[in-house]
């Protein structure tokens, strides 16, 4: 026969498990909600050059 205790105590971790998995979840779920995984952190750099192509030195 298969022992009590040791499918007991595998059950309360696995339920353990299961309950920091939801956790998780949910914390991720409410971040991308309020816009965290769209902010970026990157620089933007724009050159603006005359349209004839010309750059004129001092």
């Amino acid at each position: 026969m298969a022992d009590r205790n040791m499918t007991t105590a595998d059950s309360k971790m696995v339920w353990f498990a299961a309950g920091a998995l939801a956790m998780a979840a949910l914390v991720a779920l409410f971040l991308y909600a309020d816009g965290y995984f769209d902010r970026s952190d990157s620089i933007e750099l724009k050159i603006q050059v005359p349209e004839n192509g010309i750059i004129e030195g001092q």
